[in-house]
């Protein structure tokens, strides 16, 4: 029986990811409730306030003034991310950012840098190595099934954005392209479970200089694309351990998921996001694939609220917080470090740094 009050949350953008946390947090409503959202347009706002619950707030200012607000789940679009998250945290406000945490490593360092000087969380996406599938990937491998893990490939082929988002033009510009919008996925399931890395080599490029629409109201207009839409960047971790990670706005493909190879054998867990993701091992020894059996049953798809029912829990109780800005930050750096490394043709190395978060207690 939960004894706390809910977190009291607002929202803050009311695009096209709203209605997977709306429909996730609405779920368990003694852990989270919504107390409002604000919109630059209204509408969507409203809209979002009459299916979900909640008042509409006029403007940012009144929504972080108001102390009915403990926490804000900031959904703006890639380019707001890091002012709506500042101005949040400065308010004395818990914040739960989409990714990616901020476009620069300035205004990442800003956002840790206030968060630590209010006392307030800061948590941001990519939370997907909470799902089921993702957790009983990482207890094989503590497990040793497949020995120390040597290498890993990872891809994140997001095919063109422009073929299903009605506003797609913000995903080709500087701040934002495959690796900081999908690459992080993958990255937030290899950091937590390989650790930090320290060094890169990214190999970068414009393929397909310019888009067209392909749905909305937009259907028809194009847009130039000014920051890398095809990346791979090689990654050596702390630990020794190495990576390959490609992210694409290109093409479709059939390649997806996480292979990590060890000296045992291999383990393919075959998304990095989706929470019920096969999992599967082949050892040397055995020479055949086996499925691996979850920690327990998988959400199907993606639970949107789990990192806030995380930090909920983490509020009211003291439990661990997982899903952190610290790692968030490890990720924009390793993002920005590929890109630089793409640039400059040499190794960059990373100056960041995290502590990975334990497993959740499921897999404990």
């Amino acid at each position: 029986m939960n004894d706390f009050a809910p977190l009291r949350v607002a929202i803050v953008g009311c695009g096209n990811i709203s209605g997977g946390y709306g429909n996730s947090l609405k779920t368990k409503p003694e852990k989270v409730k919504i107390v409002g959202a604000f919109d630059v347009d209204g509408e969507r706002a409203r809209a979002f306030s009459q299916r979900y619950g909640g008042g509409v707030y006029k403007s940012l200012e009144s929504l972080l003034s108001d102390p009915e607000v403990e926490a804000v789940i900031n959904l703006t679009s890639h380019h707001a991310h890091a002012e709506v998250s500042a101005a949040a945290l400065s308010a004395r406000k818990h914040v739960h950012s989409e990714k990616p945490l901020a476009g620069t490593r300035a205004d990442g360092q800003r956002l840790l840098k206030l968060a630590r000087e209010r006392g307030v969380r800061l948590s941001c996406s990519p939370f997907t190595f909470l799902g089921e599938a993702q957790q009983t990937a990482w207890k094989a491998l503590r497990e040793d099934v497949i020995g120390k893990v040597l290498i890993a490939y990872a891809e994140m082929n997001w095919a063109r954005i422009e073929s299903w988002h009605p506003n797609p033009e913000g995903f080709y510009q500087v701040g934002v392209g495959p690796m900081l919008d999908v690459g992080v996925y993958a990255l937030t399931v290899l950091t937590t479970i390989l650790g930090p890395v320290r060094r890169v080599l990214g190999v970068a490029d414009i393929l397909l200089p310019e888009r067209t629409f392909y749905q909305g109201p937009r259907k028809g207009e194009k847009c130039r694309v000014t920051t890398p839409d095809q990346i791979t960047g090689f990654l050596t971790f702390a630990s020794s351990a190495k990576a390959r990670l490609t992210a694409s706005f290109l093409g479709y493909s059939r390649q997806g998921g996480i292979e990590f190879h060890g000296e045992k054998g291999t383990l393919i867990l075959s998304s990095s996001h989706d929470f019920n993701a096969q999992v599967e091992t082949r050892t040397v020894e055995k020479g055949v694939w086996e499925p691996v059996p979850y920690v327990v049953e998988p959400f199907r798809g993606v639970e949107w609220g789990r990192a806030m029912f995380e930090l909920a829990d983490s509020l009211r109780t003291g439990a661990p917080q997982r899903v952190t800005g610290e790692q968030a930050y490890h990720v924009l750096d390793i993002c920005l470090s590929i890109l630089d490394s793409a640039e400059q043709e040499r190794p960059v190395e990373v100056a960041s740094s995290f502590t990975p978060p334990p497993p959740s207690d499921i897999a404990a």
